[in-house]
């Protein structure tokens, strides 16, 4: 797995704010998507993030530890954007602050911001944090958007592909090794 050519298309911070898109394909399960990326923060970094909300028709403060997404899945809230700090990756990778966006019942991205944060260790932890987004419904769809270092999304798919496929080796072998008492 080339994790070299990856962080040549994040580490130079170019002001954007590219996109990976999950869409879950029908599958309703961007609170779990949203509650999972939480569980990995230790805070909100976004300043007066906020939802809107149908029924109050009002815009709703969100703090940490809250899930609007499930207002979004029931129809209450419209899609909002927050910036969720402080991650660390189920590998213990510390990853730099991400975006999260809930567009729909069943599409959600991260954007994150360019620059040199994004060390090997912070792209591995990127790629565990995408595969366990991925992981939430059978059919889903990842896309990377709008870094013109990587225009067709081509470079972190094809690490993301490795990465998913490593992990499915490494799993099989696992489970092929452990005793029976384990499985």
């Amino acid at each position: 797995m080339d994790l070299e050519s990856l962080k040549a298309v994040l580490s130079n911070n170019d002001g954007s704010l590219p996109d990976i898109n999950f869409n879950f394909g029908g599958t309703r399960v961007v609170a779990d998507a949203y509650a999972l990326v939480q569980r990995h923060a230790t805070s909100l970094t976004s300043i007066g993030s906020y939802y809107w909300s149908k029924t109050k028709e009002k815009e709703c403060p969100i703090s940490f530890g809250e899930n609007p997404a499930e207002l979004v899945v029931s129809g209450v809230a419209e899609p909002f954007h927050v910036v969720f700090g402080g991650l660390v990756s189920k590998t213990g990778h510390k990853i730099p602050d991400l975006g999260f966006f809930v567009l729909g019942e069943d599409f959600v991205a991260l954007d994150y911001r360019m620059g040199p944060e994004w060390s090997l260790a912070a792209i591995e932890g990127l790629l565990s944090l995408m595969e366990e987004i991925a992981s939430l419904a059978p059919d889903t769809s990842v896309v990377h958007e709008s870094n013109v270092f990587d225009p067709n999304g081509k470079i972190l798919m094809q690490a993301f592909s490795e990465w998913r496929a490593a992990n499915k080796r490494v799993q099989a072998t696992c489970e092929t090794h452990a005793p029976e008492a384990w499985r």
